[in-house]
């Protein structure tokens, strides 16, 4: 008897184990929504991105706007598009956090009953609310995590891209060629979105500088506005901007240099505890038979 609740339990747990490391896992990119971006001028629309069916997409669209503007999303905008999603993602991300953090205590009570454990109203009820609660701010700290190492990378990139539009101009290419030339060097996802920018930016009949400026804006990555701001000037006023924009490559390469020097020497201070506590442990386990010796005779 005893044998089958615990394997129940134990199909319980593993089942809580799967969905939570299903929803820590990101989900592959829609090519739908990877289209629709290209094809638009601006944001991506909230309901061409939703993935699911009809019902779930009109359920979506009427509850998720209220939510969004009550618990004021809008505020991760910047660290959304970063990564190519929407508010709507974020709070549909929340809620569902929410409710596996409220179903799961409620599913442990349930194998402790079968097992003859009984939990009482004054304990499950709180640690309901506290899992729910818990998990539900788990995707904004996810987010913000993403978010800068996708800044990180765009930063990086926009590095090179830096030096390779000075190349361009120096080799006496046009400003808006050495944006063009510059960006079809680069293979990842960043230089990818730097073309499709300027592609949309050429559609439209706007500047090429402007379409780094607004991806500047709407991510937050203030360096590729100001390799915008420099083809500006080099546009409207035909200054040589060659070594402007090799200094302010050197700059930024400087900054992630000293980024990533801070962020090594803070992983490096983590480790001082644990290093200490297993050098502690260690001690006490070669300690442990002479110290019982002298106390137990």
């Amino acid at each position: 008897m005893i044998l089958w609740q615990a394997l129940v339990l134990g199909g319980m747990f593993a089942s809580a184990a799967v969905l939570l490391y299903a929803g820590l896992v990101p989900a592959p990119p829609d090519l739908h929504a990877a289209m629709e971006r290209l094809r638009s001028t601006g944001a991506p629309d909230p309901v061409a991105s939703a993935r699911g069916p009809a019902w779930w997409r009109s359920l979506r669209a009427r509850w998720a706007p209220p939510l969004i503007r009550s618990l004021g999303l809008r505020r991760y905008a910047a660290d959304l598009a970063m990564l190519d999603q929407t508010v709507e993602d974020l709070v549909v991300r929340k809620m569902g956090y929410a409710v596996l953090g409220a179903v799961f205590p409620v599913l442990l009570g349930a194998g402790l009953t079968v097992m003859g454990v009984r939990t009482p109203v004054v304990v499950s009820a709180p640690l309901v609310l506290v899992c729910a609660t818990v998990l539900f701010f788990v995707p904004d700290l996810d987010l913000r995590r993403s978010a800068h190492a996708a800044r990180d990378r765009m930063r990086h990139a926009v590095s090179l891209y830096l030096e390779l539009v000075a190349l361009e101009r120096l080799a006496d290419g046009g400003m808006t060629q050495s944006l063009e030339r510059a960006a079809t060097i680069g293979t990842t996802r960043e230089h990818d979105l730097i073309r499709a920018a300027l592609l949309r930016a050429e559609l439209d009949g706007r500047p090429a500088w402007s379409a780094l400026n607004d991806i500047a804006e709407r991510t937050g990555v203030r360096e590729l506005g100001d390799v915008g701001d420099i083809m500006r000037v080099a546009g409207s006023d035909g200054a040589a901007v060659y070594t402007t924009l090799r200094a302010r490559a050197q700059a930024l390469r400087t900054q992630l240099l000293s980024s990533a020097t801070a962020a090594a020497n803070t992983a490096s201070e983590h480790m001082v505890i644990p290093v200490s506590l297993l050098g502690v442990i260690f001690m006490g386990l070669i300690a442990y038979p002479a110290l019982a010796r002298i106390v137990f005779g």
